[in-house]
């Protein structure tokens, strides 16, 4: 019975890695599109800015995630 539990909850820590992982992937290309689209005149700076926080706290689930495993 404890086996089973155990088993459960490395599958959940795998689910939750797989997510932060794709998390980050997608701020990071939200934010390379944004800093393209700012460059063009498209995207406002403030925007761009909001998506790198994005991408910050992206990647600190990302490392929060990855110490749990």
């Amino acid at each position: 019975m404890e086996n089973e539990s155990t088993l459960e909850h490395e599958t959940t820590l795998e689910h939750a890695l797989d997510v932060a992982r794709a998390n980050h992937k997608q701020a990071q290309k939200l934010l390379d599109h944004a800093i393209a689209a700012n460059a063009a005149g498209d995207v406002s700076d403030e925007r761009v800015q909001q998506l790198r926080t994005l991408l910050e706290v992206a990647a600190e689930d990302l490392q929060r995630v990855m110490r749990e495993q």
